[in-house]
């Protein structure tokens, strides 16, 4: 199975494949599209493959530090068939 990890940076967001930064993209939105463009394309060759979106909720300094979650980040997993 293909993995693409769309992932926080320290200046934006990126889409990985294992240890390497694919593309860098300023926006969350922006960086889940391309990774689900990447994911259909190599799903219509019959790989299965999957987007996960690291969600940085408990990562945001602008919270206070009284409310914010102290759980480890979650990720939202999005499985692509190969079928």
């Amino acid at each position: 199975m293909i993995t693409f990890n769309v992932v926080k940076e320290q200046h934006g967001w990126a889409v990985r494949s294992g240890a390497c930064m694919m593309t860098p993209f300023w926006s969350r939105d922006l960086a889940i599209r391309e990774a689900n463009c990447l994911a259909d394309a190599i799903r219509r060759h019959g790989q299965h493959t999957e987007v996960i979106i690291e969600c940085v909720e408990a990562l945001v300094p602008a919270v206070p530090a009284g409310l914010r979650s102290t759980r480890p980040p979650t990720r939202l997993w999005g499985l692509r068939a190969g079928f």
